[in-house]
């Protein structure tokens, strides 16, 4: 068989090609090109190396904040993956309440949780204290990104075969399992 080359489709990938130079390139080498250079005022820059990653790198605040950084990172990640594939889990596949629930799970809002920690006796104040404001960044991630991964699990739990779920009955499976 004689396969038949098409060189015309070029120029439609030439316009999405240009795009991502522009969108993407053009500023990632004008950050590249800052991060060498220093400035006293009036854009007026001066080439200063690699003099800034040499500070930081020696920077004991580096490090502590992007040890806090990576705590913070694992934390969420530890609770929103789980929670989210067993919410997923939990969702129903068919009938009427599936577009209920894909609604609810895109609508997280984290809303008057001081006020209401405080009306019921918790002394909660995320702007003095480092601990209240730790659970206050995580629970907020947590709230706003587990929504992601159920949608993604969902997404992927439905895009399985029906006979799957059948042979895993048949062999004595669980709804979880």
């Amino acid at each position: 068989m004689n396969k038949t080359v098409n060189q015309k489709a070029w120029f439609f990938v030439l316009p999405v090609l240009a795009l991502v130079a522009f969108n993407a390139i053009i500023p990632l080498m004008t950050v590249v090109n800052y991060s060498v250079q220093e400035t006293f005022g009036d854009n007026t820059f001066f080439w200063a190396g690699l003099r800034w990653f040499e500070q930081i790198l020696h920077s004991d605040r580096f490090w502590a904040s992007l040890g806090r950084q990576l705590f913070f990172t694992f934390t969420i990640l530890l609770i929103e993956v789980p929670l989210g594939v067993a919410i997923a889990l939990s969702m129903p596949k068919k009938g009427p309440w599936v577009s209920v629930c894909l609604v609810l799970m895109a609508l997280p809002d984290i809303g008057l949780l001081g006020k209401l920690l405080n009306s019921i006796g918790f002394h909660y104040n995320y702007t003095r204290e480092t601990g209240d404001a730790w659970f206050t960044l995580i629970l907020m991630d947590v709230w706003h990104w587990t929504s992601l991964v159920v949608l993604l699990a969902y997404a992927g739990l439905v895009s399985i075969p029906d006979a799957y779920y059948q042979a895993a009955k048949i062999d004595g499976a669980s709804s979880w399992k």
